[in-house]
């Protein structure tokens, strides 16, 4: 297919995803106050705790805690999103879309990447609001930091894409991969540094840690509004880290539909 053709399909599936999961009420008012619930938990949580103890992790006053917990939770809505995006393909097998998708020939990373994509577009509003807080509690309004919060709204994006790619491309090599909701989406929460520094976890929590893309997109989003210390070797393993995620999509999206076209059948899913 050509690169036109590409990103008709690419465009047509965010269409389709924000069509048919996020066009609702309960799905726009679940995307506002679920997150809304758990950031001002996780506050009132933490508020009892002296503010001191976090200086190690380099957190030094209650401004800089929040906007800890704000970047934490944003964050993590966005990647959560692409795991939830994922989930919705048993409903795709349902309705006969993915037969579809292995018979026409549509590039299958476009549809990935545009599931992907329509997944997180509906948790960008929330992002740009929240981000206004973010920009008042740092008490630097200029258009230096304008700018780089937009740099870090695009690293949040394409990283949560990439990930978004990934993990579709897992769901859709099995036919029951819904267990991978539960193994995704809890790690992730735990263990990415959200709402607890990841210096706080023991070594192996911290290898975990670094298992998720969305450890690295945290600590680069942190690095932008706080005064953390720069750490070269972060943004390297971000980098790596999607790379990898972009192989391993490539690999198992391929063999899915190889497996498919040898053995499967338009009652295949």
């Amino acid at each position: 297919m050509s690169f036109k053709s590409n990103l008709i399909a690419l465009r047509g599936e965010i269409i389709k995803q924000n069509r048919n999961y996020h066009n609702s009420l309960s799905s726009i008012l679940s995307l506002l106050i679920w997150p809304i619930m758990n950031l001002i938990y996780i506050f009132f949580l933490y508020k009892s705790f002296n503010i001191s103890y976090l200086s190690r992790y380099g957190i030094t006053t209650i401004n800089e805690f929040i906007i800890f917990l704000i970047t934490g939770a944003l964050v993590y809505n966005c990647f959560w999103s692409m795991v939830q995006s994922a989930f919705y393909l048993s409903f795709e097998r349902q309705n006969g879309t993915l037969e579809s998708v292995f018979i026409t020939p549509v590039n299958i990373l476009s549809y990935l990447y545009g599931r992907a994509l329509g997944g997180i577009i509906t948790s960008l509003w929330m992002y740009f609001s929240f981000s206004f807080i973010i920009l008042f509690l740092t008490r630097e309004f200029s258009i230096r930091l304008v700018m780089v919060s937009i740099i870090a709204v695009v690293i949040v994006v394409f990283s949560a894409t990439v990930w978004g790619g990934f993990i579709n491309a897992i769901f859709l090599s099995s036919r029951d991969a819904s267990y991978l909701f539960t193994i995704c989406d809890e790690p992730m929460r735990i263990f990415s540094g959200s709402t607890v520094p990841i210096l706080a976890f023991p070594i192996w929590g911290q290898i975990i840690s670094y298992i998720f893309p969305a450890t690295y997109c945290l600590y680069i989003v942190r690095n932008i509004y706080m005064s953390t210390l720069f750490n070269l070797n972060m943004y390297i393993y971000f980098i790596l880290s999607l790379l990898i995620l972009v192989a391993l999509t490539f690999i198992i999206a391929k063999v899915s539909y190889k497996n498919s076209q040898k053995n499967g059948s338009l009652q295949l899913y």
